[in-house]
C-alpha cells in the first residue's frame, strides 16, 4: 500500500489541479499509481480476470468523471479511489452474481450482535482461525467464500491490506464502531462455519 507522504500529497494536489484545468492526459499518470490496488481489490470479489479488469476501468472512469468533487481535506486521493472501487465492485457483484443470504446481526442498544454466535467462546474462535493445518485452512477459505460480499471486502481490507479502521470507515462509509463489531462477528461466523463443515464431513 503506497504511503501518503506530504510530498506525495502535494504532488497529487498539483496533478489534480492541472487535470481540472484541462490537462486531462495527466489523469492516466495519477490513476496509474493505484490501478494495481484497485484491480486487486476488485479481483478478490470478482475472480474472472477479464471481468475484474472491466470493473477496474469502470472505477477509473468514474473517478475521472467525479474528480471535481474530490475533497483532499476529507481523504487522500488513494482512499477516495478505493472508496469508488469498493462500491463499484459491490454494485457489479450484486447485479451479475448470486450472493448467499445469511442471518444478519440484530441491533440492541446501539450494539450489533447475533445471539447464536455468542455460543462460541473467543478463545475457541482464535484457535480455529490460527490453525495452519492444510485441511483447516481449506475449510477457512470455503467459509470466507460463503460470507456476504460486503463482509468479504471488509475482511480483505482489514486483514489482507492491513488498512486501519479509520481508513476502512472512509472507504466503506460505515462507522468505526460498527466495523469493529462487524469484524468480530465475521470471525465468529467463519469459526462456526468451519465447525459446521467439519461436522458435515464426519457424517
Amino acid at each position: 500500500m503506497t504511503g501518503n507522504t506530504p510530498q506525495a500529497i502535494q504532488d497529487e494536489t498539483l496533478l489534480i489541479r492541472r487535470i481540472l484545468d484541462g490537462d486531462t492526459r495527466l489523469f492516466r499518470q495519477l490513476a496509474g499509481r493505484y490501478a494495481g490496488q484497485v484491480l486487486r481489490m476488485v479481483a478478490r470479489l470478482i475472480p474472472s480476470h477479464e471481468e475484474a479488469e472491466e470493473v477496474t476501468q469502470d472505477v477509473l472512469l468514474e473517478a475521472f468523471q467525479s474528480l471535481a468533487r474530490y475533497d483532499a481535506r476529507q481523504a487522500s486521493f488513494q482512499t477516495w479511489l478505493m472508496r469508488i472501487a469498493y462500491h463499484t465492485a459491490l454494485k457489479h457483484y450484486r447485479q451479475h452474481h448470486k450472493s448467499v443470504q445469511f442471518v444478519e446481526m440484530e441491533q440492541d442498544n446501539g450494539e450489533y450482535r447475533s445471539s447464536w454466535l455468542d455460543t462460541i467462546p473467543d478463545d475457541e474462535t482464535d484457535i480455529l482461525l490460527d490453525d495452519t493445518d492444510t485441511d483447516r485452512v481449506t475449510l477457512m477459505e470455503r467459509a470466507i467464500d460463503m460470507l456476504k460480499p460486503d463482509d468479504q471486502m471488509l475482511l480483505n481490507l482489514y486483514y489482507f491490506d492491513n488498512r486501519p479502521i479509520r481508513e476502512i470507515s472512509c472507504i466503506t462509509e460505515h462507522d468505526e464502531s460498527y466495523l469493529r463489531s462487524r469484524l468480530q462477528w465475521i470471525r465468529k461466523r467463519i469459526a462456526i462455519t468451519i465447525k459446521t463443515l467439519e461436522s458435515n464431513e464426519e457424517k
